[in-house]
C-alpha cells in the first residue's frame, strides 16, 4: 500500500475543492493508497466533499492520520453525504418589478 501526504502535496491548510486535482494526479487507478492527512490543519467544507467523492471513485483508499477540526470536517460532511436531504416545501410569492422605483418602493416596504 502506497502512502501520499496531503501536506507535502497540497499544504497544510486546503481552503477549497480545486487542489484535489493534485491527489488524483497521485493516484493510479488500480493501486491502494493511504491518503496521510498528519500535519494538515484545515480543510474546507468544500475539500473534505472531494475527499468523499475520491473515496467513492476509488475503493482502495483510504484517510489516515487525520485529526481535530480536519477529522471533525471529514466526519461532518461525511455523515451528510449518507443521509437524504429533506427540503421542506416553501410558499414564495414572486413580486414583478420592472423599474428601479418599484424596487426601489419595495425595499423600503421591508
Amino acid at each position: 500500500m502506497s502512502k501520499i501526504r496531503v501536506k507535502d502535496i497540497i499544504g497544510a491548510e486546503v481552503r477549497s475543492r480545486i487542489p484535489i486535482a493534485a491527489l488524483k494526479e497521485a493516484i493510479a487507478r488500480d493501486g491502494c493508497y493511504d491518503i496521510d492527512m498528519a500535519e494538515v490543519t484545515f480543510i474546507s467544507r468544500s475539500f473534505a466533499d472531494e475527499l468523499y467523492n475520491l473515496q467513492l471513485d476509488h475503493p482502495n483508499v483510504q484517510f489516515i492520520n487525520a485529526q481535530g477540526n480536519v477529522k471533525k470536517m471529514m466526519e461532518v460532511v461525511w455523515k451528510g453525504r449518507k443521509k437524504k436531504r429533506v427540503r421542506p416545501q416553501a410558499d414564495v410569492k414572486t413580486v414583478d418589478m420592472t423599474s428601479i422605483e418599484d424596487f426601489s418602493n419595495f425595499l423600503l416596504s421591508i
